[in-house]
């Protein structure tokens, strides 16, 4: 299995998730299993890890001086059987641009959650996920020949191709508007899955947020261990 994490600059919870997961997945008898990397949807290649999160890792043993930065990729998204964020803009910043990462992309804690209702709610959200995708699909399906000469009228700034274009984007949103809605309200409903960035905060925000992220890996490690089993 290849796990992948992120956050926004690859520097801060994404940076000690990676050597702390890696740890655990030694202890749990999994390091030849499960190969872990992190990135950040907002990176600079090869930026150090924040001294807050080196000072953690270093507590624990573990070497964070070493880390560079990984900006997300598409070659890091193929790479990954699954992706996980720290927090749902991280989720939805990879989804706008690597739609097809839906299935294996979550937040980690999402990923995690064991609460019947949330599980209820989040598996009916994938329903209307999947239902939006295929209406807006079939929609695009129906008007290609439209979409199309629309979209080449655009690009050679003919007069009114951006007019048509807004116009079409709305009656894309219109055939899901059920779907959207129905999304909103189950999204109320859920707890918050964001990992708070410690990003500037002093080392008591960085040891804090290595807790919370600790406490959900040994979450992820029992999750993965039972799947392990299983298979």
């Amino acid at each position: 299995m290849k796990l992948l994490f992120v956050c926004t600059g690859n520097t801060c919870r994404s940076a000690m998730a990676e050597p702390l997961m890696r740890k655990r997945l030694q202890q749990a008898g999994l390091g030849g299993r499960v190969e872990v990397r992190s990135a950040g949807v907002a990176a600079m290649s090869g930026s150090p890890a924040s001294q807050g999160a080196i000072n953690v890792l270093k507590a624990k043993g573990l070497d964070g001086a070493a880390h560079a930065a990984s900006p997300l990729d598409r070659e890091l998204v193929d790479w990954a059987d699954l992706i996980l964020t720290m927090g749902q803009s991280h989720k939805r910043a990879i989804l706008e641009r690597y739609i097809e990462a839906l299935d294996k992309t979550c937040t980690l804690k999402e990923f995690v959650d064991d609460d019947p209702q949330n599980l209820a709610i989040l598996d009916e959200m994938g329903a209307l996920q999947a239902e939006a995708q295929m209406k807006q699909s079939l929609f695009l399906m129906e008007r290609a020949d439209e979409v199309q000469s629309i979209q080449e009228r655009y690009q050679r700034g003919a007069q009114g191709a951006e007019q048509e274009l807004m116009r079409l984007q709305q009656q894309l949103e219109a055939t899901v508007e059920a779907e959207s809605s129905r999304m909103m309200e189950l999204m109320g409903q859920l707890p918050d899955y964001e990992i708070a960035d410690p990003f500037g905060g002093s080392q008591q925000v960085y040891d804090a947020c290595a807790v919370e992220i600790d406490t959900l890996l040994a979450k992820l490690i029992q999750k993965l261990s039972a799947e392990n089993h299983s298979a």
